[in-house]
């Protein structure tokens, strides 16, 4: 028996093997059906993908043959990786000088035939083989050999799909720590901002209500002034935590009752829901499996806006539904109120943006984080207005 060379580029090949990590996951579905169509083309007892290690042959996918691996040295497919670009074909192996004292070809499983091509990667490394075995001599017709070269050019692409799958989960996991890492520095600015404000804010008080009888009325104003700017300022601090709190890992979903949820909204607006005769419609709506924080604060935010941007013109009627869309729910919010200008409908989404830059309320974070929440937990969020008419703001969550 003659042991198999060992390649030029051995220590490349076993790099790039380990790195395609394809000796983790055994077996593999999409190869079987490989391995059995090479079986019944070639009319053979045996077909396998094999991998060769640094001292193992391992089947990554068999037919008609129970052993999972066996040692390098007696492995057929060491010899084949040495010719990359060529099928190696032994037509009796016990005729053949280098395979007839193999254990392999003396013993179980008895192999007299092998037609064994290469795996090899773009850059030119055989990583194992695409083989087919038989324990009587055979000569595979010029048909068969061709076929199964086209079945191990499709082995080669699903390793090569395999390895664009690796690539993704590695962009991802960067994509991943990077927003982790922005959120936690929002977080944190938007922390240690806070306590230095809200001193401030105490010492404008207090120099306001010790200034009657030493400073004039321009002083106090401009101090009021101040005050303002302090508590807008204290306002974004508080919007900017609220949205770097809300991360990728959604809370815990629960069966949420949209009917109570939507109440809840309405009880805390009760006041100016009275006074403006605001009128909140909803039908018999499903109970739904989602974050039940998440939802409410989305919808809580969607009615809120509703509310604050209503038409001075009519009174408002807000209209709530939920449809039953196969795999997701769609949530539409919809309203009479002021509506949004068609240049901005993208723009209303972005953090800070504010539709009316006179209406001193909020800071324009509202709708970016009903989006950051909505896209977390999977689904989407639109918006289609007439600007004077109303507006209709529209998300999915998957069930």
């Amino acid at each position: 028996m003659k042991n198999p060379p060992t390649p030029s580029n051995e220590a490349e090949r076993l790099k790039e093997l380990h790195s395609l990590k394809l000796l983790d996951n055994l077996p593999d579905e999409d190869l079987d059906l490989i391995t059995k169509l090479a079986t019944d083309i070639c009319g053979t007892e045996i077909s396998l993908v094999t991998l060769i290690d640094s001292d193992t042959q391992v089947f990554k996918s068999k037919f008609g043959i129970k052993v999972e691996q066996t040692s390098r040295d007696v492995a057929f497919c060491a010899h084949a990786i040495n010719t990359p670009d060529k099928m190696l074909i032994v037509n009796d192996a016990t005729q053949d000088e280098r395979f007839k004292n193999n254990p392999l070809v003396r013993e179980d499983p008895n192999i007299a035939f092998y037609a064994g091509m290469p795996l090899s990667t773009k850059e030119g490394l055989a990583l194992g083989t695409l083989c087919v075995l038989d324990s009587k001599p055979k000569v595979l017709s010029a048909s068969q050999i061709e076929s199964l070269k086209s079945l191990a050019k499709l082995v080669e692409r699903l390793f090569e799909s395999h390895r664009k799958s690796l690539d993704l989960e590695k962009i991802h996991e960067q994509l991943k720590l990077h927003k982790d890492q922005t959120e936690e520095v929002a977080y944190t600015i938007a922390h240690d901002l806070k306590n230095p404000l809200d001193s401030i804010q105490g010492f404008l008080e207090l120099l306001q209500y010790e200034s009657h009888t030493s400073l004039g009325e321009e002083a106090r104003e401009y101090i009021e002034y101040a005050k303002q700017s302090t508590q807008k300022m204290t306002s974004l601090i508080y919007e900017i935590l609220a949205f770097a709190k809300v991360t990728s890992q959604c809370d815990k979903k629960e069966k949420v009752d949209v009917e109570v949820v939507i109440q809840n909204i309405i009880d805390l607006n009760l006041p100016i829901i009275r006074s403006e005769n605001i009128e909140i419609e909803f039908g018999k709506l499903p109970i739904i499996n989602t974050s039940k924080i998440s939802f409410s604060s989305v919808l809580r935010n969607l009615i809120g806006n509703a509310i604050k941007y209503r038409s001075k013109e009519r009174p408002l009627k807000v209209k709530i539904s939920i449809k039953d869309k196969l795999d997701e729910w769609l949530i539409e919010v919809s309203d009479n109120g002021k509506g949004v200008e068609e240049r901005n409908l993208e723009k209303i989404f972005k953090p800070f943006y504010k539709e009316n830059k006179i209406n001193t309320d909020g800071v324009g974070m509202g709708l970016a984080t009903c989006k950051k929440i909505i896209l977390n937990l999977g689904g989407k969020i639109w918006v289609d207005s007439e600007f004077g008419q109303g507006s209709k703001f529209s998300f999915t969550m998957p069930k």
